[in-house]
C-alpha cells in the first residue's frame, strides 16, 4: 500500500474516533445541563426525600391551673397539619374517587376550587409516577386543623380509606400543640406567653416543670425544610409535662381584672395594676397589670406589678412611721409641725395636698391627713442626724431585696444609702423619701409591707404555685414561707394598725368606709416627672391595705399610672376601685365565713338553714372539720340534715344548656357555675342567692343574669 494511503488511513481512524469522543461528550454535557437544569428542581426533590434523620416528636406541656386545681389557666391543645401522598392510593381509587375529594377540599379550607384541587392531585400524581417535574408526594391540604376538623377530613372520599389500611388514601396527618388560655385576658401576664423565645410569666419561671420529656422520631424531609415523621406520630407515645397548680382564684381574678379596667376606662389612665394577697399564706389570688397599646387598645402587655419599680408616694408613709415608733422617737400622740400645710426644706418648698389651717398636730393626724410637711417634719428632726438608722429600719421592713415572688425579672428596691450614695444624698433626701419620692420599688414591694402588718408583723414570701402534679399525684406541695417572723415589735404592729384603721374612720380614705365591714390602708397620690416643668403634669394614684380591718384575710394594692386633669388622688381614683374590689369579695365570701364560724362555733348543723347546695368537695372538707357525717353524690350537690343528724346530698341538676336553679347556693359558687356556662353575673345584696333574673330552664345564650342575695 502506498505510504500515503496508509497515512490517509490513519487519519481516518483517528477522526471516527474523535468524532465518537465528541459525540460522547455533548451526549454526557447535554445530560448533564438536562439533569442539573431542565430536571434539577425534580432530582434535589427526590434527593430530600430520601433524606431521614432523627428529630424531636412534639411534646405534651403541661397545664396551668387556678388554686381549685380544676380551673384551667393555660393548657396545651392539640392540631394537626394534613398532607396527601396522591401516590399511595390505588390507580381505580384514587381516579373514582379524587372528584369527590375535590369537592368536599373546595368547602372544608375554601383555598382552591374544585377543580383546581382536582388538577393538583391528578398532576402531581402522573409526575412522580414517570418521574417528571411537578411530583409532589406531599400536598398540602390543611393547616391548624383540631379533632373535630381531623375527623371531619377522615370522612372526605379517598381519606376515609385511612380506616380500612394506614396510608391506602394518601393520608398524612402532623400532630402539633398549641397554648391556649381558657380565660383569655385574665392573669395573662402572669401566666405568661409559651414562645419560642422571650418567654415571660408562670411559663417561663416553670418551663422546665411544663414541658414534657422530648422523645425523637426518625423523619423524611421534604422539600421547604418539611420533616414528616416516617412512621404515623401518634404511634409515639408522649409524655405529658407537670401540671402547676396556682394560687389565683379565678373568680377574684375576674373582679379585680373587670374593676381595674373600668377605672383605666373612666380616668383615661396610662394603666393600672392590682394585686390581691392572702394575707396569713402571702399566696396571691390575683393579680392584673393593665396598660394600653399604641392604638389605645386596654390589655395585659407588661408585668408591672413586680417587674417596674416607681416611687411610691404617700403609701410609704407607714413604714416612716413604722420607723419613728420602732425607733422611739415618737407615737401615735406625738405632736409634730404641720406649719399650716406648707414648709421648706433647705432650698425646696413642700406643701400638703390640702388646706387645713393646722400649725401642730399629733403624728396619728399627721398620717390620717396625709401631711406631707407633718411627716417629713418628724423625720428630718429625727433621723437627720443619723440617716443610716432610718436606712436601717426600712431593710428591717422587708424593702432590703426582692420579694422572691416565683416569676423572673423582679428586682430589688431603690433606696438611698447615705453613706454609699453621698454623691447624690441631699439635705433634702430624708424629708422627700419620708413622703415617697427619692426611692423606687414595685406595688408588690409596697404590698408585702402592708401585707406583714395586717399579719401582725410577719413577713411572707408572695406565692404563685401551690403545687406540681404529675400523673394526678402532688409531687410538690409550696406550703407558705415565712421571709421573717416580725418586721417590727408587736405593740409597735399594733399601733400602726390603730392607726391605718384610723385613716379610713378619720382621715383621707373616709369616703371610702363601709357599713357592713371594717377595713385599714393608706391613700397615695405620686406626682411623676416632675423634673419636667415644660410638660403637663401626670399622676399615680394608690391605695395600699387590708381587710377585715381586726381579723385581716386579704392585703390588697391598687395603682392607677399617668393621670391627667383635675381626678388623679388616690382616695377618689385608687380607692374605689379597691373599695369595690372589697365590696365583691365580701358579697362572695364575708357574709357566708361569717355564718360558717357561727355554725362551726355553735356545733348546731341543723341551724344551716336545713339545706346545702354547692360543691361538694368544700362540704365534705367542712362537716369533717365537724365530726359530722356527710354524705355526697355528685361535684355539684343539694341537700340538707336526714332524722339522724347527718347530712346528705345529691347532685345538682345543672347543664351546659339551660339557666340552672340557684336559689340556696352561695354566691361564689354561683359566679363560678355562671361563668363557667358563658353568662355575666351581677350582684345584688350578699350572703346566699334567693332569686334570679332569669327563670330556670331557659336557654342559655350569653345573657347578663342579676342574682339577688339574702
Amino acid at each position: 500500500m502506498p505510504e500515503n494511503a496508509k497515512k490517509n488511513e490513519l487519519l481516518y481512524r483517528v477522526y471516527v474516533v474523535l468524532f465518537v469522543f465528541v459525540a460522547l461528550a455533548a451526549v454526557i454535557a447535554w445530560k448533564i445541563i438536562d439533569i442539573s437544569v431542565v430536571e434539577g428542581e425534580y432530582w434535589k426533590n427526590k434527593r430530600e426525600e430520601r433524606y431521614m434523620e432523627w428529630r424531636p416528636v412534639p411534646t405534651l406541656r403541661g397545664n396551668i391551673y387556678a388554686d381549685d386545681a380544676q380551673s384551667l389557666l393555660a393548657t396545651s391543645v392539640e392540631f394537626f397539619e394534613i398532607r396527601m401522598d396522591p401516590v399511595s392510593p390505588r390507580e381505580s381509587e384514587f381516579y373514582e374517587q379524587v372528584d369527590g375529594l375535590a369537592k368536599a377540599l373546595a368547602q372544608y379550607p375554601g383555598r382552591r376550587s374544585a377543580r383546581e384541587w382536582r388538577d393538583l392531585l391528578v398532576s402531581a400524581r402522573k409526575a412522580c409516577i414517570k418521574g417528571q417535574k411537578g411530583c409532589n408526594r406531599n400536598i398540602l391540604i390543611a393547616r391548624d386543623v383540631d379533632q373535630s376538623g381531623l375527623e371531619k377530613l377522615l370522612s372526605y372520599p379517598l381519606f376515609k380509606l385511612e380506616k380500612v389500611a394506614k396510608y391506602r388514601g394518601g393520608f398524612k396527618k402532623i400532630k402539633s400543640f398549641k397554648r391556649k388560655k381558657p380565660f383569655e385576658s385574665l392573669a395573662a401576664r402572669t401566666v405568661g406567653e409559651y414562645r419560642d423565645a422571650n418567654m415571660v410569666g408562670l411559663e417561663n419561671s416553670y418551663d422546665t416543670v411544663l414541658k414534657g420529656e422530648e422523645k425523637e422520631a426518625l423523619m423524611q424531609r421534604f422539600p421547604g425544610g418539611l420533616y414528616v415523621p416516617v412512621y404515623d406520630p401518634t404511634d409515639f407515645e408522649i409524655i405529658k409535662g407537670r401540671d402547676i397548680v396556682t394560687t389565683i382564684n379565678v373568680p377574684l381574678q375576674d373582679i379585680v381584672h373587670n374593676e381595674l379596667y373600668k377605672s383605666v376606662q373612666e380616668h383615661n389612665a396610662e394603666g393600672a395594676v392590682a394585686v390581691l394577697m392572702e394575707v396569713k399564706t402571702g399566696r396571691i389570688k390575683a393579680m392584673s397589670n393593665l396598660s394600653r397599646s399604641k392604638n389605645g387598645s386596654i390589655g395585659e402587655y407588661h408585668n408591672y406589678a413586680f417587674a417596674d419599680r416607681s416611687e411610691p408616694g404617700s403609701t410609704i408613709k407607714a413604714a416612716s412611721v413604722l420607723a419613728l415608733l420602732e425607733d422611739g422617737f415618737a407615737d401615735e400622740n406625738t405632736l409634730v409641725d404641720f406649719n399650716y400645710g406648707k414648709k421648706k426644706f433647705w432650698d425646696l418648698w413642700m406643701k400638703d395636698s390640702g388646706s387645713h389651717g393646722l400649725k401642730t398636730g399629733t403624728l396619728q393626724m399627721a398620717l390620717e391627713k396625709s401631711s406631707n410637711v407633718g411627716i417629713a417634719s418628724v423625720m428630718q428632726e429625727k433621723y437627720a442626724a443619723n440617716p443610716e438608722m432610718y436606712y436601717d429600719r426600712m431593710m428591717q421592713f422587708g424593702f432590703d431585696g426582692p420579694t422572691g415572688l416565683d416569676l423572673e425579672g423582679e428586682g430589688a428596691p431603690y433606696i438611698k444609702h447615705p453613706t454609699r450614695d453621698k454623691k447624690i444624698w441631699y439635705g433634702t433626701t430624708i424629708p422627700w423619701m419620708a413622703h415617697g419620692y427619692e426611692l423606687s420599688m414595685t406595688p408588690l414591694q409596697v404590698l408585702n409591707f402592708y401585707n406583714a402588718v395586717a399579719n401582725d408583723g410577719k413577713l411572707m414570701k408572695p406565692q404563685l404555685v401551690q403545687a406540681i402534679i404529675y400523673n394526678e399525684e402532688v409531687e410538690q406541695e409550696f406550703k407558705p414561707i415565712v421571709k421573717r417572723k416580725s418586721i417590727a415589735s408587736r405593740d409597735n404592729i399594733n399601733r400602726l394598725q390603730r392607726m391605718l384603721k384610723g385613716v379610713v374612720d378619720n382621715g383621707t380614705a373616709r369616703s371610702l368606709r363601709s357599713d357592713r365591714y371594717e377595713f385599714a390602708g393608706k391613700t397615695g397620690t405620686t406626682k411623676v416627672g416632675y423634673s419636667k416643668a415644660d410638660e403637663e403634669a401626670k399622676y399615680n394614684a394608690s391605695f395600699a391595705g387590708y381587710w377585715p380591718a381586726d381579723n385581716p384575710e386579704y392585703s390588697m394594692i391598687v395603682v392607677v399610672y399617668g393621670l391627667k386633669g383635675a381626678k388623679y388622688y388616690g382616695n377618689v381614683v385608687a380607692g374605689p376601685v379597691f373599695k369595690r374590689i372589697m365590696d365583691w369579695t365580701f358579697a362572695i365570701e364575708g357574709e357566708e365565713l361569717m355564718r360558717d364560724e357561727q355554725v362551726i362555733a355553735s356545733g348546731d348543723v341543723r341551724g344551716y338553714d336545713g339545706e346545702i347546695y354547692g360543691f361538694d368537695p368544700d362540704f365534705d372538707r367542712v362537716f369533717d372539720d365537724l365530726d359530722v357525717g356527710y354524705v355526697g353524690s355528685g361535684r355539684w350537690v343539694r341537700g340538707g340534715n336526714d332524722p339522724e343528724g347527718d347530712v346528705r346530698a345529691g347532685k345538682a341538676k345543672i347543664t351546659v344548656d339551660a339557666v340552672p336553679d340557684l336559689s340556696g347556693m352561695g354566691a361564689r359558687d354561683a359566679i363560678y357555675v355562671l361563668e363557667n356556662l358563658g353568662m355575666d353575673v351581677k350582684l345584688e345584696g350578699v350572703g346566699k342567692v334567693s332569686r334570679q333574673s332569669i327563670s330556670p330552664g331557659k336557654n342559655i345564650d350569653n345573657q347578663v343574669i342579676t342574682l339577688y342575695l339574702n
